[in-house]
């Protein structure tokens, strides 16, 4: 009876621990991690999105107000549904508006 309560103890003190192991969080991320802004990010989304029609040269030939940027981009993202997530519209016309706006 005492060898089955003492080996009933160890395996449940190694669950335990194997659990606490488990449940660690992620290690934080370096100080020196690159962090990619909005505008290149924005970049990226317009070339992989904007690029299939448009000739990024062309498009970008342009400086505009980031509220038109907005317009043209809302249009833009009307003419093929689900292909611009709102989220990538404000990403993208962070970049116009920063690389191609209005000074």
């Amino acid at each position: 009876m005492r060898m089955r309560v003492g080996v009933l103890s160890v395996v449940i003190l190694f669950l335990v621990v194997f659990a606490m192991g488990c449940s660690k969080a992620d290690a934080p991320k370096p100080a020196g991690t690159p962090v990619v802004s909005a505008a290149a990010e924005g970049k990226a989304l317009f070339e992989q999105k904007c690029g299939v029609c448009h000739d990024i040269g062309r498009a970008t030939a342009r400086q505009e107000t980031k509220e038109k940027w907005t317009e043209i981009v809302k249009t833009m993202q009307g003419k093929k549904a689900d292909w611009i997530a709102d989220a990538d519209v404000a990403k993208i016309v962070e970049f116009l508006a920063s690389e191609h706006g209005k000074k």
